[in-house]
């Protein structure tokens, strides 16, 4: 695995190279080419600048462009490119789209992040935030630091687990949490999907040209978009288990099939399959800001109409808000509407 030695993110190709040293280095982007040239031997960040941005997800590389118009010095902190709209099979209703791919949308994304609005970036998790004086100082999980005047937070939401017997055991055995990277894996086998909403519905039927049989499992009624609901019906290939619940997944060294339970009178199955696709919801990745930002009983950031927090200096945008809606399209404007109160706040700030 190549990485750009800037910002950590893998290389795929050699479109952007540069020999130092009798060694070849690639770049994401000419922006870390640039800096790199400008300090090859020192690629750590003492430095403050204006914003950081945490997480690239929609909001956050919605951030990333106004931040880039609005001139701000700005850099952004991110685990990977794309958040969970990577994972998204068909994307509806998205402007300027009838219908659009998780993955081809990640693409547009990134390639407008790096080649038409680049800021200074770093592939890393972010662990702690503190509070500094005036200032923030943001630690990473490679252990760097970074410090900023202000601060958007737009880390999103990660995937729920069931927690239930077979599920950590049987992972990349036959377990997925991730229904495009892996639906291919089951090409004519039996396969069960868990989770009654939009994510479990369109799991589903997507697997209906692929896998043999597909059972869904729901805890209660389908609560997915009605007419996604209406489709998947009249699908023979697939069968639809409301109001029962995945208990144990089971197999040695795959899986080999589930044990569901009904809520109606406790009866008990036994399902064969090889693969489960878990697609139950998703919880805020806010672990390295509690205590620093107020969170409701959800975990999620509490946001007022301006995306600021209950620290001044630190704005919130996207799913890992308490904002109505996860959507991309309410993600992406309201990334646009943190980076605008972000920049107001500098120049407040910097007038004062």
């Amino acid at each position: 695995m190549v990485k750009d030695p800037i910002c950590g993110m893998e290389i795929t190709n050699k479109k952007i190279a540069f020999e130092f040293e009798g060694r070849e280095f690639l770049f994401c982007s000419k922006g870390c080419l640039e800096k790199f040239k400008n300090s090859p031997k020192d690629f750590s960040q003492k430095y403050i600048y204006d914003l950081v941005i945490i997480g690239a997800g929609p909001a956050g590389l919605t951030v990333a462009v106004y931040a880039s118009v609005l001139k701000m010095d700005t850099f952004l902190i991110t685990k990977d490119i794309g958040g969970q709209a990577v994972d998204g099979t068909k994307i509806k209703n998205y402007m300027g789209f009838d219908f659009v791919s998780g993955k081809e949308l990640v693409k547009k994304f990134k390639n407008q992040f790096l080649h038409e609005h680049y800021l200074a970036h770093k592939i890393d998790d972010v662990v702690k935030i503190c509070l500094r004086d005036k200032e923030f100082e943001i630690l990473t999980k490679e252990k760097t630091i970074i410090i900023a005047r202000a601060i958007i937070i737009a880390t999103g939401m990660k995937r729920k687990k069931l927690g239930i017997p077979g599920e950590e055991r049987l992972l990349r055995k036959g377990v997925s949490y991730s229904a495009v990277q892996d639906m291919a894996l089951f090409k004519d086998l039996d396969v069960v999907v868990a989770g009654g909403g939009n994510s479990g519905v369109q799991t589903a039927y997507e697997l209906k040209n692929i896998a043999s049989k597909i059972n869904l499992i729901s805890k209660g009624k389908l609560i997915a978009d009605q007419c996604d609901i209406d489709k998947l019906r009249k699908e023979s290939s697939i069968d639809i288990f409301e109001n029962y619940d995945l208990i144990k997944i089971e197999g040695k060294d795959r899986v080999e099939g589930v044990v569901v339970q009904s809520y109606e009178n406790s009866e008990i199955r036994y399902i064969s399959c090889r693969g489960v696709f878990i697609q139950v919801g998703f919880i805020p990745n806010t672990e390295f800001c509690s205590g620093i930002v107020k969170l409701n009983e959800k975990g999620e950031i509490v946001i007022k109409p301006d995306c600021s927090t209950s620290l001044e200096g630190i704005f919130a945008c996207g799913d890992v808000t308490n904002c109505f809606g996860k959507r991309i399209v309410i993600a992406s404007g309201e990334g646009a509407k943190a980076a605008l109160s972000a920049k107001k706040y500098l120049s407040v700030s910097e007038s004062n």
